[in-house]
């Protein structure tokens, strides 16, 4: 037991020095582009509009704090994404082998958050968060008339 425990324990180290860089660059860049901007999706900054994976982050932070209502009524698609993510760790990392059909897995959950979000936009854009306009948008600066288009 110990041995796989040290085992699993050295690919997560592996993982760590091969992609820590890169998530401590994307941590910094969402906590100080969100203080600024008050988001921090690029489509958002620049459009103003949500993005299909809007409310994932809100809805995984629901998940973690056992508000499961909270967390479907966010972005239920978060189920998929935990679930996807938790499979792929358990193969990567404890039983030391490939996550078969990640890629499809992937897919599906891509066609998930496009369908949710249509039907998002639908149901509550622009009054329900996370399916809100952003004012103050890159192209709302470029284009003054811009906003008049989603009211």
């Amino acid at each position: 037991m110990k041995k796989h425990i040290k085992q699993a324990a050295g690919r997560i180290g592996k993982d760590i020095r091969q992609f820590g860089l890169a998530v401590v660059v994307l941590l910094i860049y969402m906590t100080v582009v969100s203080q600024i901007f008050g988001a921090f999706c690029p489509v958002r900054l620049f459009t103003g509009l949500p993005c299909p994976g809007c409310g994932i982050t809100r809805a995984a932070v629901f998940l973690m704090t056992c508000r499961w209502q909270q967390a479907w009524q966010m972005n239920p698609v978060v189920f998929p994404v935990v679930a996807a993510a938790l499979y792929f760790a358990v193969n990567r990392y404890l039983l030391d082998k490939e996550a078969k059909g990640m890629k499809w897995l992937i897919a599906v959950i891509a066609v998930l958050l496009v369908a949710v979000y249509v039907e998002h936009m639908v149901r509550y854009f622009p009054g329900r968060e996370p399916y809100s306009y952003l004012p103050g948008n890159i192209l709302e600066r470029m284009i003054p008339a811009y906003p008049n288009i989603w009211r």
